[in-house]
């Protein structure tokens, strides 16, 4: 490890910092995922069994309003989610970053000791 306290400290809280964006990160990416399996489940076919032509027509017909409402609300969520998690991934690549050249000015560090 470096010698200077300094820029160990440093460089534990960059690696922290690049922690808590990563698991924000995917807590986004995981919540924009569910969103986009609600809206794949309202593809699914659903099974009118028993009813008349006429009575299958009608549900259908509520079932197809309904979904349509439905998928608007979920694209608007998911378009949302995808905001965030991109506004969120311009921080993590900043952490990430830091985290990177402060490594590597410990590892100039220790090279420049050693020789």
């Amino acid at each position: 490890m470096s010698d200077d306290p300094r820029l160990r400290r440093l460089s534990e809280m960059a690696d922290i910092v690049l922690q808590a964006r990563s698991a924000e990160l995917s807590r986004i990416a995981a919540a924009r995922e569910a969103l986009k399996a609600q809206l794949a489940a309202l593809e699914a076919p659903r099974p009118a069994e028993g009813l008349s032509p006429a009575a299958t027509a009608l549900v259908s017909f509520d079932y197809e309003t309904w979904a349509s409402r439905r998928r608007a609300d979920l694209n608007l969520q998911i378009a949302a989610r995808q905001a965030e998690w991109l506004l969120h991934l311009d921080e993590t690549r900043r952490a990430f970053g830091r985290a990177q050249v402060l490594h590597r000015l410990q590892a100039a560090e220790r090279q420049k000791r050693r020789d």
